[in-house]
């Protein structure tokens, strides 16, 4: 039954899942030694790394790991889904280890990661991460620095502290858990026949995650939870946002990706021409158009990118349409009646 169904499992997951889907109680010893003599499995030599020592931290909640995993997760029965990415945190005082796929690594996935975990668990003290780019992942392909530098400015916002590591070794407990999902989770996504990311984020809820906790989650030395819970001044929403600022056009329009948003007559507060205003992208695909703490009102239009004159117009959006600003004067042009008009010169009799 081994050979037919567990082939290339370990003994110890073998033995797992003989005893959870065949009804089949064996020892992982006895097995591992069946296996030995079958040719299904050899004790493999790891070869001694030095590693500097890191003691756990004492409360949940006070320091998690994170990285990403690209893998051949689904073992090609997915040709349109072959570089799905594994976001995954790993509590460093009591293990409890998070987990959700995504299409690609990129700052809106890593904020919808941890807009989940907060969601659960509240904000952790610190976060853990590679320093060299934003999470360098276990094929050496890091995400670019935006990422690095939005994700940066949403734990500043949420008083999260991210902590960098010095070298891939400080990360050692992050990376031997991408070992065991790059063997434990591919065999139980072949096992369940699954092969799109939404089934394999609906198993890793359900199941896979509540079961790997329960087995490999230790006690934290101390009861404290560390986890902080939001508080009035925290805005998920708006911090997980990538936010990038722009320039209000003198006929009050303002491009973005391609596209022209013009803002309403009446606004929140008093809107110049040539000032700033930040653009925020939600997860939830909403786009917001704000202003020293002011959400703008705005809607897109198609227009034509004309050239505006070099004069500055002045005039100014409020909150109050009947207040009248004072104009610039404005300077006649020369084709204008006042210019053409030369009266006659005096003479003399």
């Amino acid at each position: 039954m081994v050979k037919e169904k567990y082939s290339d499992f370990g003994p110890t997951l073998a033995a797992e899942k003989l005893e959870e889907i065949d009804n089949l109680k064996i020892g992982t010893n006895v097995l591992r030694l069946e296996m030995i003599k079958a040719d299904l499995w050899q004790e493999k030599k790891r070869k001694a790394k030095h590693r500097s020592w890191r003691e756990r931290k004492e409360h949940f909640g006070e320091l998690v790991q994170f990285d990403g995993s690209h893998h051949n997760w689904f073992e090609g029965r997915n040709q349109e889904e072959t570089k799905v990415v594994l976001l995954a945190s790993r509590d460093d005082a009591d293990n409890l280890v998070s987990a959700r796929f995504y299409q690609f690594e990129g700052t809106m996935p890593v904020f919808d990661f941890w807009l989940r975990y907060i969601g659960n668990f509240g904000k952790p003290k610190a976060i853990f991460l590679d320093n060299h780019g934003t999470y360098k992942v276990n094929q050496k392909i890091a995400l670019d620095e935006k990422t690095l530098t939005q994700f940066g400015r949403a734990c500043e916002e949420l008083d999260i502290e991210l902590i960098n590591a010095k070298s891939p070794q400080a990360k050692g407990r992050i990376e031997n858990l991408f070992g065991t999902l790059q063997d434990r989770l591919v065999k139980e996504l072949r096992l369940q026949k699954i092969s799109t990311m939404v089934g394999a984020n609906t198993f890793l809820e359900a199941d896979f995650l509540p079961k790997f906790n329960q087995r490999f989650q230790k006690q934290a030395k101390k009861k404290a939870n560390f986890h902080q819970p939001l508080t009035i001044k925290d805005n998920l929403a708006k911090s997980f946002s990538v936010k990038s600022e722009r320039i209000i056009n003198n006929d009050f329009t303002v491009s973005f990706k391609n596209q022209w948003y013009q803002l309403d007559s009446v606004q929140p507060k008093l809107v110049l021409p040539r000032s700033k205003v930040t653009i925020e992208e939600r997860l939830d695909g909403n786009l917001v158009m704000e202003q020293n703490g002011k959400i703008l009102n705005c809607k897109p239009i198609n227009k034509e990118k004309t050239r505006q004159p070099d004069k500055l117009r002045v005039f100014v959006l409020t909150s109050n349409p009947n207040i009248h600003y004072p104009q610039m004067a404005r300077v006649p042009t020369i084709n204008h009646s006042w210019k053409r008009y030369q009266p006659k010169a005096l003479t003399l009799h």
